[in-house]
């Protein structure tokens, strides 16, 4: 019977990992519901990602902070190299695209917490916007909100994993959303 319990264990907990499969299908599904840029990202020649700014609602809290670091982490990991592919192939007289994520809401439910309160402890979600601007004329060539979340009782069952891989799904839809985005036709 213990065996039972820790194959049983062992199978849900490495089911919800953010495995790249699951990250791809989700992003790609997510991004294709964004409003798409105005015109196509392919038209820059140079691509910047800008420092994130937070919103009063996550800059108060220390946590909250420290959690938005990481997501920053996370994004750049993903975006830098797609901007440095993208910038080897243009034509370096182009363009330049500013690329601004604002952290609007971030909860992310802790590991102690979904341990000892599982489902109780509420869901984890994170609200993000990132607004694509042309450098030198100011306008807005795309904002998409990113909206991701994770249900309390998905986290309970995992003890936390959903709740810590939506860093993981913020990140890897934005890099979708760009993606899609460089050469629409």
């Amino acid at each position: 019977m213990k065996k039972v319990f820790i194959c049983l264990l062992v199978l849900v907990l490495g089911g919800c990992a953010a495995n790249p499969e699951k990250l791809a299908t989700v992003a790609q599904e997510e991004s294709a519901r964004m409003v798409p840029t105005s015109e196509p990202l392919s038209a820059f020649a140079k691509f910047e990602l800008q420092p994130m700014t937070l919103s009063d609602a996550v800059s108060s809290d220390s946590g909250k902070v420290r959690q938005a670091k990481v997501l920053e982490e996370k994004l750049r990991a993903a975006l830098v190299p797609l901007f440095e592919e993208w910038e080897r192939d243009a034509d370096q007289t182009g363009r330049k695209l500013l690329v601004q994520p604002s952290l609007v809401n971030l909860r992310i439910v802790s590991g102690g917490a979904r341990f000892w309160a599982g489902a109780l402890a509420g869901d984890s979600s994170i609200d993000m916007d990132l607004k694509l601007v042309d450098a030198d004329t100011g306008k807005l060539i795309g904002q998409p909100r990113i909206n991701k979340g994770s249900g309390g009782v998905a986290g309970g069952w995992t003890v936390g994993a959903t709740d810590r891989n939506l860093l993981d799904y913020v990140a890897a839809i934005s890099n979708q959303y760009l993606m899609a985005n460089y050469k629409r036709m």
